[in-house]
């Protein structure tokens, strides 16, 4: 059975070819600020940008209802999975966008064709999909041959890159042997233009060159010629080491601002003192519930910081940390909670279609008309959280509590956030300003106005409750981000 006009139609504002309901057209969107370049270009540069796809959390885990799904019935029910994750205040806060209920045997491979289209509508050119078994490489409709299967469908020019995962596998060089092989006949899997299949792998380094140079010896008896772009946890103690069966390194890099502007030497070093490419980490934000634990990303500025570094710095390719990996809160797919709100999840994905535009033409993107973002909290870091057994605390970088009002304009005015009855304005120039205030109690509102006339208002999508925390008695701290324009709120 194909899925019904009324289901496709609720995800249709993610296909750039596709105007949302209500809007004359690009230049009116509320979710972004410039018109994205034809496909076709991004797809012909040679910077890359893929985003790496964590099958565990698929747009649909069942085929119930959204508000009655896996998801909201024990992800992110603090009591859910008979308790498990009680202690920690449930497995997620976050959760994909909801598509609908589930409609067929395939219902599967619709989803990944769906987020295949997502990906392509801002500026991704291919998925990195992490491996953790062997039964994906052995079982015809597995989560990695489903993957390549949608990419082909959707967009042969989409590209998909095998990341075996050594968290998982360890040392199990024959899985490994057999992971990458099983994508080699793929028309999906990602070629250099010499015909060697690319390949990375999340954490390689935990065993020696000369462990995967076996590995790789194995294929090419078996003629698949192998280009090697490892993904290292810090890639400059391991770069000499693996230098000589690679073409490139990755690095895993870390969701803060200080650490992502910092990396925009990182390319040169790939190129002058190795003769590698490099493949820029970025990443939005990360929030582990599951581990009591977060990086302090500042609001946009993690994100901001790290494709900076990959425009500024000339890396070859991006990997975004993560598309969907809802665990540790770092997807750049649109997401939601349990109140299944679809426009306070929306601000990474759509900031990625201006930076991943600008990293692949080389070229600015012009912006078109005015959108204000938003990022903040919807409590204090310190906020109670009696629910939970332990209180998140930050991994080294100091906590940041702000409200950031992010705002793309085409010629100057003034922004302002009003909360708690008290109104902050700051003076914007023409592009992109950043303008933060300290984080209060209340559902902030936010504005753009010029030679004294209001242009639009409107309301974040999520209260901001004070220290004694959120109704739930849970810790939340995601980053919750959405945009408006003249039009109205991006809705995705």
């Amino acid at each position: 059975m194909h899925r019904s006009p009324a289901v496709i139609a609720c995800l249709c504002t993610l296909i750039a070819a596709a105007p949302a309901a209500g809007r004359d057209s690009n230049k009116t969107d509320a979710c972004l600020a410039f018109t994205m370049p034809d496909p076709a270009a991004l797809f012909a540069s040679p910077k890359k940008v893929f985003a790496h796809y964590f099958y565990p959390f698929p747009l649909q885990a069942d085929d119930k209802p959204a508000s009655q799904d896996y998801y909201n019935r024990n992800y992110l029910n603090p009591n859910g999975e008979s308790g498990k994750w009680a202690a920690k205040g449930g497995f997620l806060r976050g959760r994909p966008l909801p598509v609908g209920a589930a409609e067929g045997a395939n219902f599967q491979l619709l989803n990944m064709e769906q987020e295949v289209r997502m990906a392509i509508a801002r500026g991704i050119t291919g998925f990195t999909i992490d491996v953790m078994g062997v039964k994906d490489a052995t079982v015809a409709n597995s989560n990695l041959h489903r993957l390549l299967n949608a990419a082909q469908a959707v967009d042969p020019r989409f590209k998909i890159v095998v990341m075996p995962d050594l968290t998982a596998l360890k040392s199990d060089a024959d899985a490994v042997t057999q992971i990458i092989a099983s994508v080699a006949s793929s028309p999906s899997a990602y070629r250099l233009d010499d015909g060697r299949l690319v390949v990375t792998a999340f954490n390689a380094s935990q065993n020696p060159p000369e462990w995967w140079a076996s590995i790789f010896a194995q294929l090419k008896s078996q003629g698949i010629n192998v280009s090697f772009v490892p993904t290292f946890l810090g890639w400059g103690g391991q770069a000499k080491a693996f230098a000589s069966i690679s073409d490139g390194f990755g690095d895993w890099g870390t969701a803060t601002a200080g650490v992502s502007a910092r990396m925009k030497g990182d390319p040169a070093i790939a190129h002058e003192s190795y003769g590698k490419l490099f493949m820029m980490p970025v990443d939005p934000q990360q929030f582990r519930p599951k581990d009591f634990v977060y990086w302090e990303a500042g609001n946009s500025g993690a994100f901001r910081n790290a494709w900076g570094s990959a425009i500024q710095g000339d890396s070859d390719w991006v990997q975004l940390v993560t598309w969907n990996d809802f665990s540790e809160s770092g997807e750049v797919q649109p997401y939601t909670d349990a109140t299944l709100n679809p426009s306070i999840g929306t601000g990474y994905y759509d900031l990625n279609g201006y930076y991943a535009a600008w990293f692949s033409t080389g070229q600015q993107p012009t912006i078109t008309h005015d959108v204000l973002y938003y990022f903040y909290r919807r409590e204090p870091t310190t906020a109670a959280a009696p629910a939970q057994s332990s209180m998140d605390t930050t991994s080294g970088t100091p906590a940041s509590d702000n409200i950031e009002l992010l705002a793309f304009l085409t010629a100057p005015g003034e922004v302002t956030i009003t909360i708690g009855g008290t109104t902050y304005t700051k003076s914007a120039q023409a592009g992109v300003t950043s303008f933060t205030i300290p984080a209060q109690p209340g559902v902030p509102q936010f504005a753009l106005s010029r030679n004294g006339t209001q242009v639009f208002s409107f309301n974040g999508g999520v209260q901001i409750y004070g220290m004694s925390g959120i109704p739930s008695k849970v810790q939340d701290l995601t980053y919750w981000s959405g945009s408006a324009s003249a039009s109205g709120t991006c809705s995705l």
